[in-house]
């Protein structure tokens, strides 16, 4: 790897000098995908380049999408994006990243039975106080959380659920295979959102770090709905896609709607 060497004598900034020596680093693979650099202390003694000049590069190369900064584990050559189908077929992320041989862990935050109240209770259409199986979880993927996943299932319809080890289970596997319940359909919708500080600390982000937080209803082959769940994805870890087809004037195989100011409440 070519070590930099500043040129204080020319009409380029350093802080661009920086840049530029970086994207070649990147662009050559000499710093490959999830590549992690050195502290910005040491980086910038190496370098010997300011601390606030190599920060400055350092934030145009992540605002362009090449570098990621993780809160407290430091600064990484971007990865590239997992990409999830935005409406095509109800596929769990996790049978997703199994079907492209993409390998991940899981990490089991909380489970066990709680009643139903306030918001969840509507999306799930029962009355307050009706038993849930509460499921929170954390996928990773070589080592890095990119998805915080926080399920609800209606409990009457798989008990003792609470008993199984969700590390090494996934929750549609079980819903399917333990307790013998056909899944058909699901209603998902999106939303770009800022990272409270619970979500950002699951995924080693800033609090206020841009995420895609997704609501989902799961319904059985009979239109009852089993599950609502709640998750939230690292903007710069996944992308959605959408296959679309022009059927007519005025038909689309998207909906698009405005979020009403209540709707969260």
């Amino acid at each position: 790897m070519s070590q930099f060497q500043p040129d204080h004598s020319g009409p380029v900034p350093i802080y661009e000098q920086i840049k530029a020596w970086m994207q070649e680093q990147i662009l050559s693979g000499a710093w490959p995908e999830r590549y992690k650099l050195l502290a910005e202390a040491d980086l910038s003694v190496e370098m010997n380049v300011s601390r606030g000049t190599l920060r400055k590069a350092i934030a145009e190369l992540t605002k362009e999408g090449m570098l990621v900064r993780s809160h407290g584990r430091g600064t990484f050559v971007a990865s590239g994006a997992l990409e999830q189908p935005l409406a095509e077929r109800l596929v769990t992320f996790s049978e997703d990243l199994i079907s492209r041989g993409i390998p991940f862990e899981t990490e089991v935050l909380e489970q066990g039975v709680l009643t139903a109240s306030g918001r969840i209770a509507r999306r799930l259409n029962v009355a307050p106080g009706r038993e849930l199986f509460f499921l929170k979880r954390v996928r990773l993927v070589e080592d890095a959380p990119v998805i915080v996943l926080h399920n609800y299932v209606l409990y009457d319809a798989c008990p003792g659920i609470e008993q199984l080890d969700f590390t090494h289970v996934r929750l549609f596997e079980a819903l399917e295979t333990h307790f013998g319940l056909q899944i058909d359909s699901g209603h998902r919708t999106f939303q770009a959102q800022a990272a409270d500080a619970d979500t950002a600390a699951a995924l080693t982000l800033v609090e206020g770090d841009p995420i895609m937080h997704i609501e989902q209803q799961t319904y059985l082959n009979d239109s009852r709905l089993i599950e609502f769940s709640d998750l939230w994805l690292r903007g710069d870890q996944f992308k959605l896609s959408a296959r679309v087809q022009r059927t007519g004037f005025g038909k689309t195989s998207l909906a698009v709607s405005l979020l009403e100011n209540n709707q969260y409440q």
